[in-house]
């Protein structure tokens, strides 16, 4: 008895000596001129001569984070969160006990971390590719109701336009079917020409956007030959996160004022005067190794319609037609029909899990559910209906500090239905799958070396009535592909980046893409990159395989003998940074061999839409993106895109604008619980001026030709204004106007042919409210 109280004294003493031994250090973070205390804040605490982090902490409620530490010393303490300007510094144990810690707002987002450029991890300032980065909290802030919008007010040279069959987007001079949309650096199926429904992302789940231009085949594979844009989650960092949010905006245009359930449209007129609303929940979980987030976004809008001013005009130019005796204008006797913008109606579910089951190995599990109805202005009983399910893994197993292993398995599987508005019946018209398997490894090892070496398969398959007969028929392409690319830091100064790609697929054969890239930085400040890519896009199933007749107006055909696209991009650009002002300027070169266009025809009257290889065409460009922090509490955002599109055979049918710009004037208030933000933006869309093949009876001659009417579009502003008001970092209260100074198109289109116009009915205003539900009931439960 007497043996077991002296060893129960003596563990007593020697756990007290220990926890005396111990040092407390307690951080406290708070956020610049709120003075509310941040929450989900990494702090990281190094030894003096050491190089790697020996104790690790997160904010919790009350922005605080405690370490007990056993060994005195000098400790560096970096703090890191996502929107913030890091801070570090030097504590001296055992005098530093309590170390307060003022956060402020990144402004400039120039201390990003991004991976779009070289699937790794790495500060934007160590990218060798110019990478723009756009917070998904500051598109929020800025009052944009979907990423659409968001892009189109904050990316140069990006134009997200209507067309006859929905949405269609054009950056340098490039349609969609070579900018890829990634979601977490993966692809998605369920497309039309390309576009996606872009309805599907959720601009609250999104942490930020990141946008590489140029060729990045490379790295992600031939659909990438223009430009990478990769929609990156957001990811929980406190033990709970919730939030919660609603938007309320005018209707565009209200089309039946009474509808009574007893008319025999009812659902088409009810369903054509949804109210614009939108309501979205955002639940992020942290627990030990595991973490879970999950996203919920509904959201309905109205359909409306545009009206042209004047009646259908062609002109006919000798200049475009050498064998005119003279310019030809024709004028149709009858207005134009209105161009009807289809309302929608969606609901979005994405669940992610990540957990650290042992040490040096993590996980990660998705899926996303995507439902939309498509609500169009046509009078035929029926709507479309969208649904979307996307899921997979992601492993990662470091061995060692020598490499990294990561192991993905990818399928999105997309469907399309015609439903009846009376009855319960739905006809399948589209089905689509994706299967991705992926195998990277990725090494640091070597000194001043980043390698990553990878193989990938992709399994295409498309099921539609639009390939033989009316009948669904299915098609496939399968291709498999290897990458490896080496970055390497030679000195302080200099970063070079080599890559290959090699792709093999039954129906084209074996590809190689090489690319090279380089950063020198002069100092500080000054930075210069120089890139060449080779880029690769092989023909779609589409382009192979469709054949679709539109109600006998026009037919669009495929073509099964079409050959992969080649092009080389070289750009040079160079970017100066301080603290309060950034500027990049960037020139650019693409030059295409045997790309693939849709081209239109027509045989006795019969207008064709045919996909053809074009012998050669070349875009040269320069961009330019500014931010300029001038004065306290202000901020400037701009940007400036211009490119020259070569013409074929005098032709000109690329239909972008060689002139394009966003601006943006940011003013920001801090004061102690609460935070007042007004974003007053703008973009400018230059004058489109191309060429629309038809057919005109020539009287002179006494028949009729093959000719192009030239089609000019006025020059255009659109602008928005957001004022956004934060109470004590738990509401959030947004009241805007988009469309400040009521711009609508006049011109519309001619003929069959319906022109890119800005789908817009004039100014309307809209209310959003954001709660951060959990920090609200703490706070009601500390009172």
């Amino acid at each position: 008895m007497r043996r077991k109280k002296l060893f129960l004294t003596l563990l007593f003493c020697f756990s007290f000596m220990t926890l005396w031994a111990q040092q407390q250090v307690k951080f406290k973070v708070e956020e610049q001129g709120t003075q509310q205390p941040l929450v989900g804040v990494y702090i990281s605490l190094t030894p003096k001569n050491s190089t790697k982090a020996e104790f690790n902490a997160v904010t919790d409620a009350a922005g605080e984070a405690v370490f007990n530490i056993e060994k005195r010393g000098t400790y560096h303490y970096q703090t890191t969160a996502v929107g913030y300007i890091s801070v570090s510094g030097d504590i001296q144990l055992p005098q530093n006990t309590t170390i307060n810690i003022v956060m402020r707002e990144d402004v400039m987002h120039l201390n990003d971390v991004v991976v779009t450029g070289s699937r790794t991890e790495r500060p934007i300032k160590l990218s060798a590719v110019t990478t723009q980065v756009l917070g998904g909290k500051a598109l929020v802030d800025a009052g944009y109701s979907d990423l659409q919008h968001a892009l189109q007010q904050e990316t140069p040279g990006m134009n997200i336009q209507k067309v006859g069959f929905g949405n269609e987007i054009s950056m340098q001079g490039l349609d969609a079917r070579h900018v890829l949309f990634l979601q977490d650096g993966e692809r998605m199926t369920g497309e039309m020409a390309g576009n996606l429904d872009y309805e599907r992302f959720n601009l609250h789940a999104i942490d930020r956007i990141e946008i590489v231009k140029g060729a990045s085949s490379t790295l992600y594979g031939s659909r990438a030959s223009g430009a990478v844009i990769n929609l990156i989650s957001k990811k929980a960092t406190k033990p709970i996160d919730i939030q919660a949010g609603f938007r309320w905006g005018q209707m565009n245009q209200r089309n039946y004022k009474h509808p009574s359930k007893h008319d025999f449209l009812y659902m088409f007129e009810k369903n054509s005067d949804r109210p614009n609303l939108q309501a979205w929940v955002s639940a992020g979980m942290k627990y030990k190794k595991i973490t879970s987030q999950t996203d919920v976004w509904y959201s309905e809008s109205d359909a409306f319609y545009m009206y042209q001013s004047k009646h259908d005009k062609k002109v006919y130019t000798k200049e475009a037609n050498p064998f005119l005796p003279h310019d030809i204008i024709l004028n149709s006797v009858a207005e134009r029909s209105p161009m009807g913008i289809e309302g929608t109606e969606h609901v979005s579910l994405a669940q992610k899990f990540y957990i650290d089951p042992i040490k040096n190995l993590s996980i990660e599990t998705y899926g996303t559910l995507f439902f939309m109805n498509s609500y169009d202005l046509i009078q035929d009983m029926t709507f479309t209906q969208s649904r979307d399910f996307m899921t997979g893994f992601k492993a990662k197993y470091d061995v060692k500090d020598w490499f990294s292993v990561h192991l993905s398995m990818h399928a999105d599987f997309y469907d399309r239905f015609k439903r009846h508005e009376r009855l319960d019946e739905r006809k399948k018209v589209y089905k689509s799958c994706i299967l991705e398997p992926r195998l990277t490894v990725t090494s640091n090892y070597f000194n001043h070396h980043s390698l990553i070496f990878g193989i990938e398969h992709t399994s295409d398959e498309l099921t539609s009535d639009r390939f033989v007969n009316r009948k669904m028929t299915t098609r496939a392409l399968h291709e498999t592909e290897y990458f490896l690319q080496d970055e390497w830091l030679p000195n302080t100064h200099w970063l070079l980046s080599t890559g290959v790609r090699t792709n093999f697929s039954k129906a084209f054969g074996f590809m190689w893409m090489p690319k090279l890239a380089a950063k020198y930085s002069l100092n500080n400040h000054w930075a210069f990159r120089a890139n060449y890519s080779m880029g690769y896009r092989a023909p779609s199933i589409k382009e192979l395989f469709f054949n679709w007749d539109h109600l006998g107006m026009f037919q669009i055909r495929g073509n099964e003998e079409l050959r992969p696209e080649k092009n080389h991009y070289i750009s040079f650009g160079t970017e100066y940074t301080t603290d309060r002002f950034f500027i990049n300027v960037n020139a650019y070169g693409n030059f295409f061999r045997k790309k693939i266009e849709g081209v239109w025809h027509i045989y006795d009257m019969q207008y064709n839409f045919e996909y053809t290889n074009l012998r050669n065409q070349r875009m040269l460009g320069i961009e330019a993106i500014l931010k300029w922090h001038f004065a306290k509490g202000f901020t400037l955002n701009g940007t400036y895109s211009y490119v020259n599109v070569s013409k074929q055979q005098g032709i000109q049918v690329n239909t972008t604008s060689p002139h394009a710009a966003t601006g943006s004037l940011d003013y920001m208030l801090n004061q102690k619980n609460y935070r007042l933000k007004s974003i007053l933006s703008a973009s400018l869309m230059g004058q489109k001026q191309f060429d629309v093949q038809d057919r005109v009876w020539v009287d002179e001659h006494h028949k009729s030709y093959d000719a192009y009417f030239r089609c000019t579009l006025p020059t255009y502003v659109l602008c928005n204004l957001a004022v956004v008001q934060t109470f004590c970092n738990k509401v959030k209260v947004t009241l805007g106007v988009d469309n400040l100074f009521n711009y609508v198109p006049h011109t519309l289109g001619s003929g069959i042919t319906m022109f890119n116009v800005p789908a817009t009915c004039g100014t309307r205003g809209y209310i959003q409210v954001e709660f951060l539900v959990d920090d609200i009931i703490k706070t009601l439960k500390h009172k």
